[in-house]
């Protein structure tokens, strides 16, 4: 199994847990996180599973990584399964419901990726972070259950 973890990170959490995603899903082959700065379309060419991870800003996506996405081809993701993260301090049930991963999740589907897991939230303390306790390892918990669908 081939698989890129891409992320966008402000205050490091982000890239923590998908770091944390990438090592849990190397135990069943190859995978690599990518910073969407650096994201080229050449980076998902050939992945079996892509996981996507922003922190929510403002109960939405931030911009950079809309723009990333829409620079992608329309296919980018056809035949790879999908998971999408976010990182985000802890909400009212309401406000949980406007979370960035289920707005990743919908842009990955439409680059033609098919969901593997169901949208996930990692949380921060704060709204700066750190990742609370025991993120990193349900992250890579997380991960195991993505290997398991994609498997």
């Amino acid at each position: 199994m081939s698989a890129v973890v891409i992320y966008f990170s402000k205050f490091g959490n982000t890239k923590s847990v998908a770091e944390a995603v990438a090592a849990g899903l190397a135990v069943d082959g190859s995978a690599r996180a990518v910073s969407i700065d650096e994201l080229v379309a050449e980076d998902l060419a050939g992945a079996d599973i892509v996981v996507a991870g922003s922190p929510t800003h403002k109960m939405n996506l931030p911009d950079d990584v809309r723009a990333a996405l829409d620079k992608l081809p329309r296919h980018a993701l056809k035949g790879a399964k999908i998971a999408a993260f976010d990182t985000s301090y802890h909400m009212s049930p309401f406000l949980a419901r406007f979370t960035a991963s289920k707005k990743l999740d919908k842009s990955l589907r439409k680059l033609g990726g098919k969901r593997a897991v169901p949208p996930e939230t990692f949380f921060v303390a704060g709204k700066e972070g750190p990742l609370d306790d025991g993120e990193l390892e349900r992250a890579s918990a997380w991960a195991q259950t993505i290997a398991g669908q994609v498997n």
